[in-house]
């Protein structure tokens, strides 16, 4: 009887333990990380595109149209609340070398359960992105999110990140 009692008590302290701590259930424990891009919008890397030319953000880089490239990514998520994106670009001209390019934003990110929110700062130029942070079955963390293509039709792209 003396060994049931400490076995019951053994287990409600360990039943309390488990339900006031978030452990590894909960994606907010350890989303801070390097994550590699997987998916740039709605295609899979490497991403190739068909630029049109005149096509808006493209004025001075492939103003004549082109192909874009996007050769891998990452989106580092700092356990301080800050993040950084950086995604790897190579634009080629209809006649002319293909350059190098690369894609940078930083900001802050904020997670309310899988919910995430990327925000690179305020007026013309920022973005802020929502999306989710999921945790498969091993234990890796994806992040998802969508972003107004800026045609003003509504069109949304997706993005996805992996942490291998």
């Amino acid at each position: 009887m003396r060994h049931m009692k400490k076995l019951l008590g053994l287990t409600a302290v360990m039943l309390l333990a488990a339900c006031t701590d978030n452990g590894i259930f909960d994606p907010r424990v350890d989303a801070a990380g390097t994550y590699q891009l997987t998916v740039y919008g709605g295609k899979s890397i490497p991403a190739h595109y068909v630029i049109q030319p005149g096509t808006p953000g493209y004025e001075q880089s492939l103003p004549n149209g082109g192909t874009l490239d996007v050769t891998a990514g990452d989106l580092v998520l700092n356990s301080n609340g800050t993040f950084t994106e950086t995604n790897d670009l190579v634009l080629t001209p209809p006649s002319g070398p293909p350059s190098n390019r690369t894609f940078l934003r930083n900001g802050t990110w904020t997670l309310f359960g899988e919910t995430l929110t990327l925000d690179s700062g305020s007026g013309v130029n920022a973005i802020r992105d929502d999306g989710t942070i999921t945790v498969d079955a091993n234990g890796r963390s994806t992040v998802n999110y969508l972003e107004d293509d800026g045609s003003g039709t509504g069109t949304f792209l997706s993005f996805e990140y992996k942490r291998f």
